[in-house]
């Protein structure tokens, strides 16, 4: 009886063991016909759209498809036929565009990366218009570009400083010199190479499908680092390609200071639709502006992220990072600090103009309505000198931008509105009449680049930029 009751056991233990071998054998065959059918469909979306290009003027062909399909060959047709028209330049448009062509370089796609970082506008305006316009036409493309950039939204980068590089036809070259900035970090999460192309509006191009291809150059052998398709549709926006590269021979680089790290880049035209008709391929590629690698950010640990952030914001303000160290420990003889006003402003200051005087002349007049007091965000924008120490790079195109870091001003007297009163403390000190302060209750990070002799870092100052205020 024994004997059988642990015949019975194995039994049930070795079913046990194959129902979970079963289990994860089909769970790995989810996951690959997901990641198959997800690539199938970003080029069959490429093919269905020159397809749809090629008969557009073949009612029949568009009819044949399913209802979903003949919506999307319409309206892909008539934001083609919307974008040729808004894009027609003008003489001055054309001037501008040209003299803004040369300028494009890897800080222009790092600064629209930065805004969209900050929160100064979408994704789509910012970034996906600039490198895939066709996502406007295409759910599937959208959904890989926004994952492509989510992926990158609160990472550690650096923007290696390019040695040479060279492009001709339709392939070039670059080379990078060594990284000389070190993460606190070791985790390589994402990498990829920025290269600028002609616009399609320019040439004239209602769609085309390139092959994009990039190897590394090694003595021994040519390793592919990235093997994939793009697509482009009419914009004057879309500029930019951006290429996804493997990351372990970057990581590799990284780790070894001494030795340049060269790349071998091409990108082919598999189908081009222009208007007017072109028989010969367009190479829409300029040159390759940069390579940007991404680090997981870290919060612990020696010379973490956060020291970091505090060494450069002392440089910042003081000029240099150890100036600020020994008043933070309690030394005496530091001299004061004005962060973000100038002598000049500071002057202005305590010296108002007549049109201030008359200002605060109604402003006593009206302090009967507590609402026009109440504490509120008002601008602060910081000197340039709190830029330049720590040396932030700046979009070549639209220049130096001043940073608004906001700040709180108003009564706190009671009665408080209670928008403004956001803890108990708050609103006992209130009742009993004691005076409360204006000040930020929420803040956001503030995401910047910094430019370190060619190597361009992606840096950022934690709760710097207030976005709420509120009486404490």
């Amino acid at each position: 009886m024994a004997v059988r009751q642990n015949i019975w056991q194995k039994r049930k233990m070795s079913n046990g063991y194959c129902g979970l071998l079963y289990y994860f054998y089909f769970l790995f065959l989810l996951t690959t016909m997901f990641a198959m059918t997800h690539g199938k469909s970003l080029k069959n979306d490429g093919e269905f759209f020159y397809n749809c290009l090629k008969h557009r003027n073949s009612p029949q062909w568009i009819n044949s498809f399913a209802d979903n399909r003949a919506r999307k060959c319409l309206r892909f047709l008539k934001s083609i036929r919307s974008s040729v028209a808004k894009d027609q330049p003008s003489n001055n448009d054309e001037r501008t565009h040209e003299s803004r062509r040369s300028e494009l370089s890897i800080s222009s796609y790092l600064s629209a990366l930065i805004s969209w970082r900050n929160k100064e506008g979408d994704l789509a305006d910012l970034l996906l218009d600039r490198i895939s316009p066709c996502h406007r036409q295409s759910k599937e493309l959208r959904k890989h570009w926004t994952k492509f950039f989510m992926k990158r939204r609160n990472s550690a980068a650096v923007a290696p400083a390019i040695l040479q590089h060279t492009w001709e036809g339709n392939s070039g070259e670059i080379t990078f010199r060594p990284i000389k900035t070190r993460f606190s970090s070791n985790t390589l999460i994402a990498a990829e190479l920025v290269l600028t192309r002609l616009s399609p509006s320019d040439i004239g191009e209602l769609f085309g499908r390139y092959s994009t291809r990039v190897s590394l150059k090694s003595h021994n052998a040519r390793t592919v680092m990235h093997s994939d398709y793009q697509s482009s549709c009419p914009s004057r926006d879309g500029r930019f390609m951006v290429l996804e590269m493997e990351t372990d021979h970057l990581f590799q680089w990284y780790h070894n200071r001494s030795r340049n790290f060269s790349l071998s880049v091409s990108v082919i035209p598999r189908r081009q639709y222009t208007s007017p008709l072109v028989q010969e391929p367009i190479n829409v590629v300029e040159r390759i502006v940069g390579l940007v690698m991404h680090f997981e950010r870290s919060y612990s640990g020696p010379n973490n992220d956060m020291d970091r952030s505090r060494r450069l914001l002392l440089q910042a303000l003081t000029g240099s990072p150890d100036t600020l160290s020994n008043s933070m420990s309690g030394d005496s003889h530091q001299e004061d600090t004005h962060f973000g006003r100038s002598a000049e402003a500071t002057r202005r200051r305590r010296s108002p103009t007549r049109a201030s005087k008359r200002k605060r002349r109604q402003i006593r007049h009206k302090k009967s309505s507590p609402s026009y007091e109440a504490c509120h965000l008002v601008p602060f924008i910081v000197d340039d000198s709190f830029t330049r120490n720590i040396r932030v790079s700046w979009d070549p195109v639209n220049g130096p931008t001043p940073w608004n870091i906001w700040e709180c001003q108003g009564n706190c007297s009671h009665p408080i509105p209670s928008h403004l009163v956001t803890t108990y403390h708050a609103i006992t000190l209130s009742e009993l009449n004691r005076k409360l302060c204006c000040v930020p209750t929420e803040h956001r990070t503030l995401h910047y680049t910094r430019n370190n002799d060619g190597e361009i870092t992606f840096e950022e100052f934690q709760k710097m930029v207030a976005t709420k205020c509120g009486c404490l």
